[in-house]
């Protein structure tokens, strides 16, 4: 049987900023085309050898052949993804094919996926995947299979990463690997707990250490902050895992926020093992939260301290700000501003809280009747697509123009001159950086 893995294409939130502005960012934030994640490579690790499989991933161009001659097409998809994947969906069917979709829009929605596949599968396709083939070969398959969310990473492939990675085309020269699945936080804009489950599943150091060991690239991004939760059995798995990626001497990407284990002696081990990023995500724990809210010096300096801490150990703080909590004025994005300037942050990026599908943000607004549409493309964290509480939705979307523009206020200058053709010593008109009513 021949396979066709389909990895939709989605508005990268970067896109939804001026041109001037793009540009200037690309050498700072960097807007690359980077291989799907590790969904399809997972899954074609899962594939007996018996059966073909070809990789399309929309977003680098490659062709869509709806004529294929794929006995099963296979879509992977996230929110931002949906409007593209059941597009898709349903132009493969036209055509005369077999669909199944799965990932984590479908799992929180799966009566709208339906109308556009064959099959759902909802939650973890780990556990379904040989069924669905043995069906599909059958011609049997189920409108619906159900994955759950407790497989046993232990049993996790290594991703078959030569299905994607070797095609020209990307220029992101770094591994994503996968560390552990679920969290017990609950925060009120996360999925993952609804998809991948509130009890935190951690993968074995050892299986962990081999896949990292056979990257062609020095370059690793642990993608989940996992390793900074706190608690005696996770921090002796992060401790131990760590130490044992200290002799591969690779460059760590990680990810955490203020909640989570900011321990001086777990920081130095953390930077000891190949930390080179250190991304925080900032407006989403208590901590960050009182900070931004302002008028609480104590919580401002705790930011301030780990941000100098990060650096002085070696490593890059990358803060991430998000901006449009029910809390949120008018003012919290020159807050942010002057927080990054106290903290000497060099390095940020900035986002709108999205409701995605399956979380209580989205339940809550939904129910609220504060959503504006359901433009699935457009929840990509760039676009207003609720009612904020204290502020217009169009009040919201200049301030986070004004952040992207403000932070790097000289370089996008730099860059719109450059673009002009002028002198840099000429000035830009006054107001480049403002929004709208400043």
């Amino acid at each position: 049987m021949k396979i066709l893995f389909v990895y939709p294409r989605f508005r990268k939130y970067l896109a939804d900023l001026p041109e001037s502005t793009r540009e200037a960012l690309k050498p700072i934030i960097g807007q690359f085309t980077t291989p799907p994640s590790l969904g399809i490579p997972i899954l074609a690790a899962l594939t007996p050898e018996r059966h073909q499989i070809e990789v399309v991933d929309d977003n680098r161009g490659d062709p869509l052949d709806f004529d294929t001659d794929a006995d099963l097409v296979a879509i992977n998809s996230f929110t931002p993804q949906a409007s593209r994947a059941l597009e898709l969906g349903d132009r493969f069917r036209e055509a005369g094919k077999t669909v199944v979709i799965g990932g984590i829009f479908p799992s929180m929605v799966p009566d709208e996926a339906a109308a556009h596949a064959d099959s759902v599968n909802i939650g973890e396709g780990e556990p379904t995947w040989a069924t669905i083939l043995q069906d599909a070969e059958k011609g049997e398959l189920k409108p619906r299979y159900r994955g759950g969310n407790r497989f046993d990473l232990a049993d996790l492939p290594i991703p078959r990463r030569e299905a994607l990675y070797t095609k020209a085309g990307y220029d992101w020269h770094a591994s994503l690997v996968q560390v552990s699945r679920g969290c017990g936080f609950g925060c009120a804009m996360c999925v993952i707990p609804e998809h991948f489950g509130s009890r935190l599943r951690m993968r074995p150091v050892d299986k962990i250490v081999e896949e990292i060991e056979e990257q062609p690239y020095d370059q690793i991004y642990l993608a989940d902050d996992s390793i900074f939760l706190k608690g005696r059995r996770v921090e002796a798995w992060a401790r131990e895992l760590l130490e044992a990626l200290v002799p591969l001497n690779r460059r760590l990407f990680v990810s955490s926020t203020l909640a989570l284990n900011t321990d001086p002696d777990f920081l130095e081990l953390l930077a000891k093992a190949g930390t080179k990023t250190f991304y925080c995500t900032l407006n989403v724990d208590p901590v960050s939260m009182r900070a931004l809210r302002g008028g609480e010096p104590e919580a401002e300096q705790k930011v301030i301290d780990l941000a100098r801490r990060i650096r002085d150990l070696g490593m890059e703080f990358f803060a991430s700000y998000g901006i449009g909590r029910d809390w949120d004025d008018e003012g919290v994005a020159d807050r942010i501003l002057e927080l990054s300037r106290r903290a000497d942050v060099r390095t940020a990026e900035f986002f709108i809280f999205c409701p995605f599908p399956g979380t209580p943000q989205f339940r809550r607004m939904k129910t609220q009747d504060r959503l504006l549409h359901t433009n699935w493309e457009l929840y990509n964290g760039a676009n207003v697509v609720y009612r904020p509480q204290q502020m217009s939705a169009d009040r919201l979307a200049e301030l986070y123009l004004y952040l992207w523009q403000e932070l790097y206020r000289g370089q996008i200058e730099d860059a719109i001159l450059k673009n002009l053709g002028k002198n840099t010593s000429e000035s830009p008109h006054p107001d480049a950086g403002r929004p709208a009513g400043e």
